[in-house]
């Protein structure tokens, strides 16, 4: 089940707004080149920022993502076609040969039990090739950023274009290790 966040046609459309510049992402293409990959996906793949530059390096790209309306924006980027969009999960994909899976940002930390981790990682292994790789990031729970987020709880307004005006605010709502939760 996807994030509200993410699902909703009016927060799907400004999400990239507030993501940043996404220098994150150089580094997964460049484990790309290294390992070789000409086939990628990209799981939880939200708004397609990754999925759209591994196609414009000329990989076969599959992005999937449960939400529906970061699929529609994702879509919106690639007017050409050339990556293949699936609305689901890791969990409900074919053998499709993948050299390569990958999971950006905060995509690995929405699999809150191992019984989640293990038929995610079970869709993964069907659908690389033998050999395949997966490369996914993680947050390192002794830095405890939630008390960054805490800390920059003023909201940010930021001017959307097509839009207008959005404001963004988060809220820690419960530290209960391993788990952290906010709004």
């Amino acid at each position: 089940m996807p994030d509200a966040i993410f699902a909703h046609p009016r927060l799907a459309a400004v999400y990239d707004a507030f993501g940043g510049a996404r220098d994150d992402l150089a580094a997964y293409l460049g484990i790309a080149d290294e390992l070789g990959a000409g086939r990628a996906l990209d799981i939880g793949c939200g708004t397609g920022c990754l999925a759209v530059l591994h196609a414009d390096s000329g990989r076969t790209v599959v992005g999937v993502d449960p939400a529906e309306a970061s699929l529609g924006v994702a879509r919106s980027k690639d007017p050409a076609g050339r990556v293949t969009w699936v609305h689901g999960d890791a969990t409900s994909l074919p053998a499709l040969g993948f050299d390569l899976a990958v999971m950006t940002g905060n995509v690995a930390q929405v699999f809150l039990t191992d019984d989640d981790w293990t038929r995610t990682l079970r869709g993964i292994r069907s659908a690389l090739r033998p050999g395949g790789h997966l490369v996914f990031e993680t947050r390192r729970p002794e830095h405890r950023a939630w008390e960054e987020w805490a800390a920059d709880s003023a909201p940010v307004t930021l001017e959307v274009a097509g839009i207008g005006p959005v404001r963004r605010r988060h809220e820690v709502t419960a530290v209960t290790l391993p788990l952290v939760s906010f709004r």
